[in-house]
């Protein structure tokens, strides 16, 4: 499986055994893992680039987001960047895991999106933490959509489904994927 990782680079300072842990755990489970972005640079670096530095950069990292399969981000240090790739990674259906060590951020807890796992992690217990990052990786190999079809409705179906997407502020085609989820669950 190729997995995204991102973190704050400027969190690195304070972090950065915890993203090599993850890393690793993650490259151990025969994962290919894209971090160079994060764990070969440091925050000092990324502030002297140029406009066109950050956007090749930008560029880069959007399409690495693209070719995996997943993204795993550790959260603990509040970042603008990791928010806004996390929400990039979302947008391309990307399952993403948030490993944090103290509370998550509210806006992320608030989220209902189907694709997004908060994990609170201790680094102290890195078998813990792999078990998490082999169950989450396990989970989004089942979350990937691969089939797709067609569903005639009614007015009175969609509006139906109008009104709940509204009400839960999801999509349509997420509210019937949760309709489902729950069908099988019973």
């Amino acid at each position: 499986m190729k997995i995204f990782f991102h973190a704050s680079i400027y969190g690195k300072r304070f972090y950065e055994r915890q993203y090599k842990a993850i890393v690793e755990i993650c490259k151990t489970n025969k994962n290919e893992v894209y971090s160079d972005h994060i764990l070969k640079r440091s925050y000092h670096n990324t502030d002297k680039f140029t406009r066109e530095d950050h956007e090749r950069d930008f560029r880069k990292i959007t399409n690495e987001i693209k070719k995996s399969d997943t993204v795993i981000v550790e959260g603990t240090y509040p970042s603008i960047g990791t928010g806004h790739y996390i929400t990039i990674a979302l947008s391309y259906l990307k399952p993403v895991l948030v490993l944090y060590q103290k509370n998550p951020h509210g806006i992320l807890v608030g989220d209902p999106n189907r694709l997004l796992f908060l994990e609170k992690y201790n680094i102290n217990d890195l078998d813990g933490l792999n078990k998490k990052i082999t169950k989450f990786i396990l989970i989004a190999k089942k979350k990937t959509l691969k089939n797709r079809f067609n569903l005639m409705l009614d007015n009175e179906m969609v509006e139906f489904l109008n009104v709940q997407a509204k009400k839960l502020n999801l999509s349509k085609a997420d509210l019937i994927r949760q309709m489902i989820s729950e069908k099988i669950k019973n």
